[in-house]
């Protein structure tokens, strides 16, 4: 990342990152299939340095949408969006991590 230090904080399993993702202005997860890695980011308003929520996947998940109700915190997958009131969908992205992860 070109100067800026992130901060990287690894959550315990792909649930707690959905749950983290769920509380950002934008709900996405980018997966990095090849390296088996999931992240999302936070950009504090008073800095320049992300962090950067991530877990190491055991399975990748190949669905498009994570699901997590809001009232029951059940998560679920689907390829759709969800138009559940208590739901709230979190976009998952296949990218390429290079250089973010050592």
């Amino acid at each position: 990342m070109s100067g800026v230090e992130s901060l990287r904080i690894e959550v315990l399993g792909m649930e707690e990152l959905i749950r983290v993702a769920s509380t950002l202005h934008v709900s996405v997860i980018n997966v990095d299939e090849e390296r088996r890695i999931a992240f999302t980011f936070l950009m504090p308003i008073a800095s320049l340095a992300p962090i950067i929520y991530f877990t190491k996947l055991d399975k990748v998940p190949r669905e498009r949408f994570a699901h997590l109700n809001r009232i029951t915190g059940k998560i679920r997958f689907s390829d759709e969006v969800s138009a559940e009131p208590n739901e709230v969908s979190v976009l998952l992205i296949k990218v390429k991590a290079e250089g973010l992860f050592p």
